[in-house]
């Protein structure tokens, strides 16, 4: 039985056996983003699983053909009258997506085509990820970097700890996406499944957990130095961007995730204020309307 609700950015699509498929769906739109509104209507879905004991996973799907998000509201960022307003955005989005990753029953985001920046930060909140077979390849990044901002939903922390740390690097440092080859062999999904396989994404609610990869300071160390080496030899639009994933990182590894959220909230509201990436996010757009 489907939810009746229209004109949402969520419905229900509630199926046998205890497993419910959330699918997001903006009205209006070619492509999902995680605006203000989605982020509050997210909240109240989940508080939905939480007051029913007969739930027992969740599929996070999109309706869009293009993909399944492709990422934050790049135009509050644009627009934002005060660091005030892009702070608070930034926190109800931490909020939202720790109630996800807290859910009680297990979660899998389906992926496919375009889960990126905040999008993929909404997959990293759920306890799976797979790849759906679709003719829109899929792409999988966190490409803030290149407009002069950063991860600000967990991907600095959840990334350093899913994946190898050259590969956690390359895509916070540098911001290219990359395919379900490359997102299969390094862990950020497990599987591809077709949309004729129902129950193989039902599967993936029972599967083991990844297992997080160490992530202290003494391992990391040459990580680090390493990554900077290579930066050094690249030329990059936003240092300052680069520059502040590093100090999070070290941050993360020092004092912990909780300091590591705080210096990211601080870090994304100042860059996301300057004029540097209020103008590549205008281009940004300027290119896409083109």
């Amino acid at each position: 039985m489907t939810d009746d609700a229209r004109g949402t950015a969520w419905r229900w699509e509630r199926g046998d056996g205890g497993v419910w498929t959330l699918w997001f769906d903006q009205p209006g739109r070619p492509q999902n983003v995680l605006d203000g509104p989605a982020l509050d209507e997210l909240d109240e879905r989940l508080a939905e699983v939480e007051g029913d004991s007969s739930v027992l996973g969740v599929l996070i799907r999109s309706g869009k053909p293009a993909g399944f998000c492709a990422g934050s509201d790049l135009r509050l960022f644009q627009k934002a009258g005060t660091a005030a307003e892009v702070e608070a955005y930034v926190r109800r989005g931490l909020d939202v997506l720790d109630r996800l990753m807290r859910l009680g029953p297990a979660t899998t985001a389906v992926l496919h085509g375009a889960c990126l920046g905040g999008g993929l930060e909404l997959a990293l909140a759920c306890r799976h990820r797979a790849a759906l077979a679709s003719s829109v390849p899929l792409q999988i990044g966190v490409p803030e970097a290149r407009l002069g901002l950063i991860p600000g939903w967990g991907a600095i922390e959840h990334l350093p700890r899913l994946l190898a740390p050259k590969d956690a690097f390359d895509l916070l440092l540098y911001g290219h996406p990359i395919g379900f080859l490359q997102s299969r062999s390094q862990g950020v999904v497990s599987r591809l499944i077709s949309a004729d396989e129902p129950d193989r994404l039902v599967e993936t609610l029972s599967a083991e957990a990844p297992a997080e990869r160490p992530f202290l300071a003494e391992a990391w160390a040459d990580e680090l130095a390493f990554a900077r080496a290579k930066l050094e030899q690249q030329a990059v639009d936003f240092p300052e961007a680069q520059a502040a994933i590093f100090e999070v990182i070290e941050i993360d590894l020092a004092q912990g995730p909780e300091a590591a959220r705080e210096a990211t909230v601080a870090r994304l509201v100042h860059l996301a204020m300057a004029d540097a990436s209020r103008d590549a996010v205008a281009d940004f757009f300027d290119r896409t309307r083109g």
